[in-house]
């Protein structure tokens, strides 16, 4: 039977595992025998834990929402024993010494870790090609990228090394690599089921929360679930907040096909935003062309700024000795940010705040008006492996992500939901995800259209062609 769990998203394996028809030793060993299969062509999984996680199994896993599911997280978060590189080769030899809070929460419904997901140096790039690690590539096509931040788990899950994987976004580093990879990704609201840090400003919060990466719908909602229900400690009450039904009613949809910089869309998005566009009427719901309700090419370029700043900050806490030799070994990229976030004047640090304060007074307006926002996830179609490599000069660099990153930062600014959903393959044989995005806290009703969209265009049923273990 293990050459059927392949097949299965993590709410079917865990069923079977509950109901004794497999075990949590036979779903795991068939992880490691797709891992060491099809990883060698992709790079998605950078740390493997094959011998604890056979242990875990055989010893016994609870028997909750994920009993038994094998499941990757990202290399940004923290997991006692385990090498926690954050993607930099300053930290390849440091070990994690704590257990995150979100990673407890699906331990304690019996998911399996089974290793660690490559991402860019500090999670701070749109690919994932940290020169600690080299790239992890695209299932779908080697020679193109699999997005980032989040990139090793798009892949390991486009490619069913597992149905399931922890990323983060601070900009889009769910949504994006979920495009790339033809999965579905999904950012919580601000403070739903990650806990919201301040930011450099006492009037910011962080931009970045956890989720995971998946084949199906439900699985996602599971996870937002269980992890909701762990940060309120409310541990009983998972069942009661899983979306399980497509949207019941008639949404007002506002499609905007404009990147945020201004700057022209693929061809191949262009068509299917206009295809999904008619799929989305054909459901029943109002889509009407709009543009964007905030100064778009502002704020724009205020993410940059509080992308760089933020960096700046982060170093500048440190202790000198330790600050100095961060700044002699860290990547091209990650120092271009720091010393661009270094010479912002304080005036521009504080127009960048009132910039973000004001996008989402703005945004929360808009969705008292609209229940979804439709956009594209990028402005950038098959991106090469290396075009975004991060020891290119700091400028071509900047240009280039700056370009690419044109849609999904706003929902982290503003602290709002957003998932991007596979709905068609280009010509090229690329996935393409579309955007949507809702108002803060109506995660509920993302989920909803989500339900709805996989029901009346499925993609789980469509694998890459590296999901045979053959290189390309």
């Amino acid at each position: 039977m293990k050459h059927e769990f392949e097949t299965l998203d993590a709410t079917a394996t865990a069923e079977l595992v509950r109901s004794g028809k497999a075990s949590a030793l036979e779903v795991v060993e068939s992880a490691f025998e797709r891992l060491h299969s099809r990883n060698p062509a992709l790079n998605a999984v950078i740390d493997v834990w094959e011998s604890e996680a056979l242990d875990r199994a055989r010893n016994g896993v609870p028997m909750g929402l994920l009993a038994g599911v094998p499941f990757l997280l990202k290399d940004t978060v923290d997991y006692p024993g385990r090498r926690f590189a954050r993607g930099s080769r300053l930290r390849v030899n440091v070990m994690g010494t704590g257990l995150d809070p979100w990673v407890a929460s699906m331990q304690a419904q019996g998911a399996i870790f089974i290793g660690k997901t490559n991402t860019p140096e500090f999670g701070l790039m749109d690919v994932t090609e940290p020169l600690a690690f080299g790239p992890t590539r695209n299932p779908w096509r080697t020679d193109v990228i699999s997005g980032g931040s989040s990139g090793g788990s798009a892949a390991a899950v486009a490619a069913r090394i597992t149905p399931i994987a922890h990323g983060s976004d601070g900009g889009g580093s769910i949504r994006y690599p979920a495009a790339c990879c033809g999965v579905f990704g999904f950012k919580p609201s601000r403070g739903r089921t990650t806990a919201s840090a301040p930011a450099f400003d006492s009037r910011l919060h962080s931009v970045v929360t956890s989720h995971v990466l998946t084949i199906s719908v439900r699985d996602s909602a599971l996870a937002f679930a269980v992890a909701e229900a762990a940060r309120h400690d409310q541990s009983n009450q998972s069942a009661a907040l899983f979306v399980h039904h497509p949207v019941p009613r008639k949404l007002k949809v506002a499609l905007i096909m404009r990147p945020l910089h201004g700057g022209p869309l693929p061809e191949a998005f262009e068509i299917t935003m206009l295809r999904t566009a008619e799929l989305m009427r054909s459901l029943g719901h109002e889509v009407v062309p709009c543009d964007w309700p905030i100064d778009a090419p502002g704020l724009h370029g205020a993410f940059f700024d509080r992308w760089a700043y933020s960096v700046h900050c982060e170093f500048a806490d440190l202790p000198d000795t330790q600050r100095k030799q961060l700044l002699a070994g860290i990547e091209p990229w990650t120092l271009g940010l720091a010393h661009a976030g270094a010479a912002l004047s304080p005036e521009r640090v504080e127009a960048m705040v009132q910039n973000c304060l004001k996008a989402s007074a703005q945004m929360e307006r808009f969705h008292r008006e609209w229940d979804i926002l439709m956009t594209p996830i990028a402005a950038e179609h098959s991106v090469p492996v290396g075009h975004h490599a991060p020891d290119l000069d700091y400028t071509t660099l900047h240009e280039r992500v700056s370009r690419n990153v044109a849609f999904t930062p706003l929902q982290n600014i503003t602290g709002q939901p957003g998932m991007s959903v596979p709905m068609d393959w280009a010509p090229d044989g690329l996935p393409v995800g579309v955007h949507f995005a809702a108002g803060v806290n109506r995660d509920d009703m993302l989920f909803q259209l989500a339900y709805q969209l996989e029901a009346a265009q499925p993609w789980a049923q469509r694998l890459p062609p590296s999901h045979s273990g053959i290189s390309q």
